[in-house]
Order: C-alpha cells, then sequence, then structure tokens
C-alpha cells in the first residue's frame, strides 16, 4: 500500500505554528512567574519592614495597645504574638497552623477559612514574656490578580496562535510561489517543446541551482531527442538507398527474360547491397550494446605491435592500388579486450587508406609512457574542415552531406564505434587535421 505523507506547505505550516504556540506558552509561564516572584518579594519585603517597628514597640510595652493592633490591621498586617503561658495576643481573628509556628528563612504559606495568608515567624527571647512574633498578610488580592492574568494569558494565547497559524499559512504560500512558478513551467515541456528553460530571475537562491540543473537536463534531453531524430532519419535512409537499388535491379531483371550470367551479376550487385544493410545493422545494434554496458569485455594484456602486424600486412595489400605505404614505429602493450581493440586498428586504417592521397604514407606510432600508452595513426590526404571536427564521431555523420568515398561500405559508424570501445577502456580519443594531415590520436591509461 502506498504511504501518503503531509504536503511540505502544510508541514512547514504546522511547524512554523507549532514553534509559535510552544514560544507564547514558554512566554505566559515565564510572565506568571516573574509576577508571582514580584509578589512574593514584596510580601517579604512588607513582613520584615513590620518586623522591626513591632519589635520596637514589644521593648516598650505598647504592643497591646488597642491604637497600634488597629493601626497594624489597616495596613493588611496580620501579627500572631506567642506568650509563655501558651496563648496568643492577635490583632485578627484568624487561626494560624501550627507549621506557621516553625522557624524559617522562607515564608510559610497556609489557608484558613478559604482565605490565604504567608507569615513568617521570628522567635523572641526576653521580650516581656514574649515567645515568638508571627507576621502575615492576607494573599488573597494575589491569587485573584493570578487567577485574572491567567485567563488573560490563555486568550491572549490561542489569539495570538490562530493570528500565528494564518500568518503562517499566508507566509509559506508566498514562500511557495517560486517552486509553483517552477511547477507550472515544467508543466509545459513536451516532447515537442524541449527548448523550454527555467529563468532564475525571480527566483531565490535556494532554487537557483535546482533551476540550472533542470536546464542542464533539458539540455541533455533535447540533444538526446535530436540524436534519436538525426539516428531514426540516418538510419532510414542508409538502407532506404540500398533497399532502393536491390528493389530496382530486381524490377528491371524481371522485365524479360535474363541470360544465366545477367542473373549471377544482378545478385552479385543485390549480395552487396545486403552486406551492406547487415553491416549497417550490426554496426547498430554493437554501438547500442556498447552505449548501454552490454559488451563483455575480456581482459588480458595485449603487445600493440604484434596485435597491429597482421593487420598492417593486410591493409598493405589492399593499399597497393594507390601506392599507399604503412608504417609502425614504437611499441608498448596495455590491458583490453583483442577483439575489441582489433576492430579499432582495422576502422581507424580502413578510414585512413580511403582517406589517403595515392602515393603517401600512413604512420602508426605507439608510445608508452610512466602513466598511458599513445597511439597516433596519421595519414596525407584531404583536410576535415574545422567545423566538422566536433561531430566526426557521431553517428552517421560525413563531412560532406552529398556524397559518401566511392570505396566506403560503411554507413558512418566506424569511428563512433572507434570512441566508444576506446571509452569502455577508459580512454581517449581526438582528431587533428591541418595541413592536409589528419591525425587520430587514442590515449589509454595503464
Amino acid at each position: 500500500m502506498k504511504k501518503h505523507y503531509l504536503s511540505m506547505k502544510l508541514k512547514l505550516t504546522l511547524m512554523f505554528f507549532s514553534t509559535s504556540v510552544f514560544v507564547f506558552i514558554g512566554l505566559g509561564f515565564a510572565i506568571q512567574y516573574l509576577v508571582q516572584s514580584h509578589f512574593y518579594e514584596e510580601d517579604l519585603r512588607l513582613i520584615n519592614a513590620n518586623r522591626t517597628s513591632i519589635f520596637v514597640l514589644l521593648e516598650n510595652e505598647g504592643i497591646t495597645s488597642s491604637e497600634i493592633f488597629a493601626s497594624l490591621k489597616s495596613r493588611g498586617i496580620n501579627i500572631w504574638i506567642a506568650n509563655d503561658n501558651g496563648t496568643l495576643t492577635q490583632n485578627t481573628n484568624v487561626i494560624p497552623n501550627d507549621s506557621a509556628f516553625k522557624q524559617s528563612k522562607k515564608i510559610n504559606e497556609w489557608t484558613y477559612a478559604g482565605s490565604t495568608f504567608r507569615t513568617l515567624y521570628y522567635p523572641l527571647e526576653n521580650e516581656n514574656n514574649y515567645t515568638g512574633l508571627l507576621i502575615g498578610i492576607n494573599i488573597d488580592h494575589h491569587i485573584e490578580f493570578n487567577k485574572r492574568l491567567k485567563g488573560i494569558l490563555i486568550w491572549s494565547i490561542s489569539i495570538a496562535s490562530l493570528l500565528s497559524f494564518i500568518y503562517s499559512f499566508i507566509i509559506v504560500n508566498m514562500g511557495f510561489k517560486p517552486l509553483q512558478y517552477l511547477q507550472d513551467r515544467i508543466k509545459q515541456v513536451q516532447p515537442n517543446k524541449l527548448s523550454i528553460r527555467l529563468s532564475d530571475e525571480h527566483l531565490p537562491n535556494e532554487l537557483i541551482e535546482l533551476a540550472k540543473i533542470q536546464n542542464q537536463m533539458l539540455d541533455r534531453l533535447e540533444l538526446g531527442f535530436e540524436r534519436l531524430s538525426d539516428f531514426s532519419s540516418d538510419i532510414a535512409h542508409e538502407l532506404k538507398t540500398p533497399l532502393s537499388n536491390i528493389m530496382t535491379q530486381t524490377h528491371v531483371t524481371l522485365s524479360q527474360p535474363r541470360t544465366p550470367y545477367e542473373y549471377q551479376e544482378i545478385l552479385s550487385s543485390n549480395l552487396e547491397e545486403l552486406e551492406r544493410i547487415n553491416k549497417t545493422i550490426n554496426d547498430t545494434l554493437y554501438l547500442a550494446k556498447s552505449e548501454n554496458d552490454l559488451l563483455l569485455k575480456d581482459n588480458m594484456q595485449l603487445d600493440l605491435g604484434q596485435l597491429f602486424a597482421p593487420i598492417i600486412e593486410y591493409y598493405s595489400i589492399v593499399s597497393e592500388e594507390t601506392g599507399v605505404t604503412i608504417h609502425l614505429s614504437g611499441n608498448g602493450s596495455l590491458w583490453g579486450d583483442k577483439s575489441m581493440i582489433q576492430r579499432v586498428a582495422n576502422n581507424l586504417l580502413s578510414n585512413a587508406i580511403r582517406h589517403s592521397a595515392p602515393d603517401s604514407d600512413i604512420q602508426i606510432k605507439i608510445e608508452e609512457n610512466q602513466n598511458n600508452i599513445v597511439l597516433s595513426i596519421s595519414n596525407m590526404g584531404d583536410e576535415i574542415p574545422d567545423k566538422d571536427l566536433p561531430f566526426i564521431f557521431e553517428r552517421f555523420y560525413r563531412a560532406d552531406k552529398s556524397r559518401q568515398h566511392s570505396s566506403s561500405t560503411g554507413a558512418g559508424l566506424g569511428l563512433t564505434i572507434v570512441r566508444s570501445i576506446v571509452n569502455l577502456h577508459n580512454g581517449d580519443i581526438s582528431v587533428q587535421s591541418e595541413g592536409k594531415k589528419t591525425t587520430f590520436l587514442l590515449i589509454f591509461p595503464l
């Protein structure tokens, strides 16, 4: 079962909202704590401030004065004086609990008849038969204030959280507008509209790199579609020509009776065209396998001098008619597939002979250094135009589209196959053509 995830918009909104709620709640607790601490400090200050004046009155035996009791009561100060006979002298009807008469540096908090008091106990010695003084204040007004403050904070946090959710929703949607733009532009990409590119003019920095990567992908797709279209067109052309020749010759042959010799000539001609078709198909399949890593590579140590010797001997016979001679210098060895390297040598030599000027030389040089094997094949002949050099290894590419070499039996796939084999051996191939000298340079790592 496919697992569904929350949208990024909702996730970000909830994250922003939850963070705001936590901040608001934390702020509410901090405010309440500060208010309660303030009340505590004020109560402690008030109790300590009245303690001194009460001690003076005790020394002057004026504490029992009804005016002083009333004065303290009017200021909200409750006092309880413990006598040595166990009785209490007090200015209030409130009866403190036993824990209130325990000495402590902290204020003691207790309740009586629904009211809450904060008291502090002071022991007395030799104070007119008094053993202890308990001073306290009623803090019901503090508790009521805290309740109201708590209610205000709850409502404030609730309203602020709701506004935060609305604000975060708006902000997230505004932040996602560039992504919506990217999405709308990408939706416009179709097989026939691969030229569409993403503009980074109004994109944030975080999305500019994504737009560049997307544009690079579209560049590769467009190039791939163009190559596929060109490949379809080229292979159709390459197959159409020999098939048309076969059909024409067959129709002409069948138009009237022929001698056995004439039939043999026509069948031989058709066989040549079929061989050309077969070679084109085999080369195309070979390329497809190499580009999809389907070729089985048999690694072994190859002596390039020994590998080139029989190939040079064969092509020396082929080139005798034009007076082209082949020279090999240097030697070296590399690890690779023997049949593949032989195919590279055959393709490059046949190409060099086909484009060499009569009575010229083909130079094959093999150099081995510390890191690489360098193989170069040079021939004198027609110079390859600079505008064609970047495309010389493309399939079905010919520098002159209007003609093909009279001695060529291929379909323009030889150099493409050479490049694919070199790449399969982690090598590099390049071509230089100047001064009527063309050189193919192959570099293989050791």
